[in-house]
């Protein structure tokens, strides 16, 4: 059994005749975490009236000719991300879009890379586990306040260079896993012993990079749970600039005030997660940026787009890389 049980659905109804359809949606083994909603065109939608009982929830809808969604969180699936994508590369001149490989059913994890003037790197990791479609959204507000925030954006962009890779499990989000991708593993307890497609694509990726040059700055990890919360590396487990999480989330605090900002400090050398990944191979310190399944979704919005201007405003002060100048002779 998997920590944090997530069963969740989507479906789609319609009927030749206006009628009530009874629904119960029974999941097994753990009790349902989702709430149920609606919408009429995959774009808006509603919580629905239901009842609880064990591991089932039952509802009631009207349902006619035109076709009625039904699913536990709103839906972003594969073909959304590639839809997203395109866009965003059509909009900013300066954004390549990148295939970091494929997963294990032979699906692109796709993704997008900007190219700073520097050797500084932020990378942005999303959808590990496939139901936690908040963090998805946070991902998505984050990245376009990231890629369009007036002033900051245009200097922080010149500075840095920038992964945006969201969708690291495709075969998941296709066929509705809980947290684990094609072959039952969950991705994130996969970075230390990179045994599976997708988090190798990611970590050539990043060997690349350092390869090249390239020096890894911070990383953001965009999850969910049943409550707003970033898991960062304790301030003194690594030397390279031990309050970089704490002093960019006290930023974040003060600009979204009064809602909470709570960062737990956690170290797991056992556990291969992304964020000690990070750390413990690359000393570098990294965020799990947890976003609750119910949270209010303009809410998600302004603290994921202030969350965007406060790291520019955060990276863009911190000193620049020495230059060693090799003489001649």
């Amino acid at each position: 059994m998997p920590i944090n049980p997530s069963p969740w659905h989507a479906f789609t109804i319609e009927s030749d005749e206006p009628r009530t359809i009874e629904i119960e949606i029974r999941s097994e083994h753990a009790r349902t975490r989702y709430r149920p909603k609606i919408s009429l065109d995959r774009t808006t939608w509603d919580v629905m009236d239901f009842e609880r009982e064990g591991s089932s929830q039952f509802f009631t809808v009207e349902v006619g000719p035109e076709k009625v969604w039904i699913a536990g969180q709103e839906l972003f699936d594969n073909n959304d991300y590639q839809v997203w994508l395109a866009q965003l590369e059509e909009r900013y001149e300066n954004l390549q879009r990148i295939q970091l490989g494929r997963s294990v059913e032979d699906r692109e994890l796709p993704a997008l890379v900007h190219y700073g003037a520097g050797n500084e790197w932020l990378l942005l990791l999303g959808r590990q586990h496939p139901p936690e479609i908040t963090g998805a959204m946070a991902m998505r507000t984050f990245v376009e306040a990231l890629l369009d925030t007036p002033v900051f954006s245009e200097a922080f962009l010149d500075r840095y260079n920038v992964l945006i890779a969201p969708n690291l499990n495709p075969d998941g989000v296709a066929g509705g896993h809980w947290r684990h991708n094609a072959n039952g593993v969950d991705l994130n307890r996969d970075w230390f012993s990179l045994e599976q497609a997708e988090t190798q694509a990611v970590d050539a990726f990043i060997r690349e990079l350092l390869d090249e040059g390239g020096e890894l700055v911070y990383g953001v990890d965009f999850h969910s749970t049943f409550r707003d919360v970033y898991y960062t590396t304790p301030g003194d487990y690594l030397d390279k600039e031990p309050d970089f999480s704490f002093d960019w989330l006290n930023m974040l605090a003060a600009a979204v005030a009064p809602n909470p900002v709570r960062e737990i400090p956690a170290a797991n050398p056992a556990q291969g997660n992304f964020k000690q990944y990070m750390a413990d191979t690359h000393g570098t310190h990294t965020v799990t940026y947890e976003v609750a399944d119910d949270s209010d979704r303009m809410l998600i919005d302004l603290i994921a787009t202030h969350a965007a201007r406060t790291l520019m405003a955060y990276m863009l002060v911190r000193p620049l890389p020495e230059v060693v100048v090799v003489e001649e002779g």
